[in-house]
C-alpha cells in the first residue's frame, strides 16, 4: 500500500509533468532551418531565442506549481488529522487583488478536494489513484470541468491587473486554457482506456 507521503510525491510529480506539457504547448520552441546554419549570426540569435523559451518554460512551471504545492501541503493534514485547510489565512497573506480572492479560494478549494480524494484512494501511480477516487470517466470529466471553470474564473479576475497589452494577455490566457483542456482530455482517455 502506498503511503500518504508517497502519494503526495506522485501527485506533485504529475502536476509538474502536466505543467511542463502545458509549457511546451504554450511556449513553442523556435524552429531551426537549414539556412540558419549557414549564417552564424542568425544561428546565434536562434540559440538565444531557444534559451529564452527554455527559461520561460521553467519559470512558467515554477509559478504554475506554487498554488498546487500549497494546496497539496494543506491537504495532507486534512486527510491525516481532519484539520481544515487554512485558505483564509493563505488569502490574507497573499498579495492578490481583492476581486481575485474569491476565484482564488474557489480554485484552491477544488484542488484541495481533488488532492484529498487522491490521497484517500489507493494505487501505485496517479492513474490508479484517479481510477480509484473517481471510479468512472464521467466522474473524472466532471472534476476536469470544475477545475477548468475555476481556473478560468481566476484568470478572468486577474486579467485587468496584467501589465501587458490586453490583446496579448487574452491570447496567452486562451492558449493556456485551450491546451490545459486538451492535455487533460488526453489524460482522461489514457487513464480510463483500460
Amino acid at each position: 500500500m502506498t503511503s500518504l507521503r508517497e502519494k503526495q510525491a506522485l501527485i506533485l510529480d504529475d502536476e509538474e509533468r502536466f505543467a511542463f506539457a502545458l509549457a511546451r504547448q504554450v511556449l513553442e520552441t523556435p524552429k531551426l532551418s537549414f539556412w540558419m546554419i549557414l549564417i552564424p549570426i542568425i544561428l546565434v540569435y536562434h540559440m538565444f531565442r531557444h534559451r529564452r523559451v527554455v527559461d520561460g518554460r521553467k519559470g512558467f512551471v515554477k509559478h504554475y506549481l506554487i498554488m498546487r504545492k500549497k494546496a497539496l501541503e494543506e491537504t495532507l493534514p486534512l486527510v491525516e488529522k481532519g484539520r481544515k485547510p487554512r485558505i483564509d489565512e493563505i488569502l490574507k497573506d497573499s498579495n492578490l487583488p481583492e476581486k481575485a480572492k474569491g476565484p482564488f479560494k474557489g480554485l484552491f478549494s477544488v484542488l484541495v478536494d481533488h488532492y484529498a480524494d487522491l490521497l484517500r484512494s489507493d494505487g501505485p501511480d496517479v492513474s490508479s489513484l484517479v481510477r480509484s477516487a473517481y471510479r468512472t470517466r464521467t466522474n473524472y470529466l466532471l472534476f476536469i470541468n470544475r477545475l477548468g471553470q475555476a481556473e478560468k474564473a481566476l484568470n478572468n479576475a486577474l486579467r485587468p491587473y496584467m501589465d501587458e497589452q490586453p490583446a496579448a494577455v487574452d491570447e496567452v490566457m486562451k492558449s493556456v486554457e485551450r491546451f490545459s483542456e486538451q492535455i487533460r482530455r488526453e489524460e482522461v482517455a489514457r487513464i480510463f482506456s483500460r
